[in-house]
């Protein structure tokens, strides 16, 4: 039977000789509310958005040597506390991803003199992500998920036009420029260039159900949806 594994940063825990000792529980995100007080006594509860969820994940791991054990955590912590890819899989659910925001790793246990336990919480936004590659925009794409925020790749030159669900943005392409609707940033040969930008981010978020779109003719519009749910 395959080994149940965790892929962050690019890798897995196997690949730093570290053993999940038991399935994680993912927690089902919680709404954050703001309550008002209104006459009569009532309360009325607004939204403010989804929680954060932490994800705690049981490590454990034996050293070939009792001398390598200190050398073979420092690996482990360097794999969870680089920041090459906040991308966090199970290998139970591989077509999904969730976006890490923090870790924090326990103060491990050494059971043993080779064996060495301890937790790791990843927390994470509350959402989960389909792990799909970009697909050159057309005009209409369907949204089977919720509210997303893609990112855009425009290809062409000069200004683009584009008309996203009856709300007009204008760009400034300049052979190549990238819109990240999640971060609110525009790339241009991997330099920030907002100013190419005339229009709201929120504008170009693709809404549940059919997503409608037209654009000036010269231009190749690539789209990464980030479709996520909860």
């Amino acid at each position: 039977m395959a080994k149940y594994f965790v892929l962050y940063n690019n890798n897995t825990n196997l690949d730093v000789n570290l053993l999940v000792a038991s399935r994680p529980s993912k927690p089902a995100p919680e709404m954050e509310y703001e309550e008002v007080k209104v006459p009569g006594g009532k309360t009325l509860y607004r939204e403010k958005g989804y929680k954060d969820i932490p994800i705690k994940v049981p490590f454990n791991f034996l050293s070939k040597k009792s001398s390598d054990w200190n050398k073979d955590f420092r690996v482990i912590k360097q794999w969870l506390l680089s920041e090459v890819n906040n991308k966090l899989k199970f290998s139970d659910d591989l077509e999904v991803y969730y976006k890490v925001n923090k870790v924090t790793i326990d103060t491990p246990e050494r059971i043993m003199k080779q064996l060495g336990k301890f937790d790791v919480t990843f927390t994470c936004e509350p959402y989960v992500y389909i792990d799909e590659e970009e697909i050159e925009l057309s005009t209409t794409l369907y949204n089977n998920y919720l509210v997303c925020k893609p990112i855009y790749r425009i290809v062409g030159e000069g200004y683009l036009t584009l008309n996203i669900n009856n709300k007009v943005i204008k760009a400034n392409v300049g052979q190549e420029l990238i819109i990240d609707t999640d971060k609110g940033l525009c790339y241009r040969e991997g330099i920030i260039n907002n100013v190419a930008l005339e229009g709201k981010y929120e504008d170009m978020y693709l809404l549940e159900g059919e997503n409608t779109f037209s654009w000036t003719n010269g231009f190749k519009i690539y789209i990464l949806p980030n479709w996520r749910c909860l």
